[in-house]
């Protein structure tokens, strides 16, 4: 029974002794970066990193702003982007945590340089999530990490944030997420497709004055970890139709240089079928897609829609491929196909030095239009009725 007291005695003098959580920090003393961009200039690495601020974040009950909320960036300068993230901390004023970054950026000068620094670091920084979207970009990455944000809204509620809710409107230029991109981008057979984020200055207004937003205007086409250009959106009509992650992309129906109807596209499946009889590897592509007509501007039949919108799709898809081609990049990851079905093909084709694209390697492409539906218009077009009821023609 002594020895109990003695015990009891000893754990209740310990305990005065422990002081809990002595280095936690309150979450009003940290500073929350949401996103990063990496240049290089110089011959130096800069560090750009966009704060907000999370009263800004997070809703307000009690009353609206009248001002897009502020975002705050920080720059660091180095010859590694170790010492560059280095010196950006020096200057800040209370600690900052990472573990919230939800968007990368390289410019089109460390991409030209070659990312594999940037990779390294990323990746050995356990509280840099692969989840957040990676951009490349041609614009002063300050001005792309400033607040792009709706009256009203988030920081965080912009295509640098939230880039696939965009995408599911209108499919176009695909957003990636760094384990996508990571992943496309250790195969050898594989072009990764970095979406060029820029800023756009003359589409929206707030007080009768144009303000920036963010847009998605063309791609970086990486192979083997080097950069192969840059594709402007014009060159890429027929990207859309060659990604079954299309959800909603639009086509205009023409005849005879007028617009007859206008069409949504989704639901593309995509099937490429390597050729590796002959000396150059050649492919097969047959895409199929559902459609539905959005508006009526002229009578035109249902067949004539399905058969140009048929024409137009491997117009596109060609058109798009052939500008690869010039550049030397597969932008279809034509080879990646290749590599999954008949990967000893690859592998002699490669030993020979034969992988790479023609204007003739795209033998066939087959497009399989289905109209699925006219919305609840029919096939009518809209006329203003006679009002003696004759029939108007």
């Amino acid at each position: 029974m002594k020895c109990m007291r003695i015990a009891s005695a000893m754990l209740l003098l310990a305990t005065t002794l422990l002081s809990g959580c002595w280095d936690q920090k309150s979450i009003q003393d940290l500073r929350y970066l949401t996103a990063m961009g990496i240049d290089y200039v110089n011959n130096e690495y800069v560090l750009y990193a966009q704060s907000t601020d999370l009263s800004s974040v997070a809703k307000q009950e009690s009353s609206t702003s009248l001002q897009s909320p502020p975002a705050t960036i920080s720059i660091g300068k180095g010859k590694t982007l170790q010492s560059a993230f280095d010196n950006l901390q020096k200057k800040a004023q209370v600690p900052v945590f990472l573990g919230f970054v939800s968007s990368l950026v390289f410019h089109e000068r460390l991409l030209q340089k070659g990312i594999i620094s940037a990779h390294d670091i990323m990746n050995r920084y356990g509280l840099i999530r692969y989840t957040k979207w990676v951009f490349g970009t041609r614009e002063p990455i300050d001005k792309v990490l400033s607040s792009h944000s709706l009256v009203g809204f988030s920081p965080l509620n912009s295509l640098l944030h939230q880039p696939k809710d965009v995408y599911e409107q209108r499919s176009f230029i695909e957003p990636i997420q760094f384990f996508r991109f990571i992943s496309s981008f250790w195969e050898p057979s594989n072009t990764v497709l970095l979406p060029n984020i820029t800023l756009y200055e003359h589409s929206w207004k707030e007080n009768n004055k144009f303000i920036s937003r963010l847009s998605l205007d063309g791609i970086h086409a990486i192979h083997r970890g080097q950069w192969k250009g840059y594709f402007p959106s014009r060159d890429l009509m027929g990207l859309r139709w060659m990604n079954s992650d299309t959800e909603f992309a639009g086509l205009i129906i023409w005849q005879n240089n007028s617009a007859k109807a206008t069409m949504r596209i989704e639901h593309v499946q995509l099937e490429i079928d390597p050729i590796t009889t002959g000396e150059l590897p050649r492919y097969e592509v047959t895409v199929s897609l559902k459609g539905f007509v959005r508006e009526m501007m002229k009578k035109v039949t249902p067949d004539y829609i399905q058969k140009d919108a048929e024409k137009q799709v491997a117009d596109q898809i060609r058109g798009t491929y052939l500008k690869g081609v010039k550049a030397g990049t597969d932008l279809y990851g034509l080879e990646e196909s290749l590599f999954q079905k008949d990967y000893q093909a690859w592998r002699k084709y490669e030993m020979r030095k034969r992988n790479k694209l023609t204007p003739d390697s795209l033998t066939q492409i087959k497009v399989h239009m289905h109209l699925s539906d006219s919305g609840k218009m029919k096939m009518d077009t809209v006329k203003y009725p006679d009002p003696l009821g004759r029939e108007q023609k």
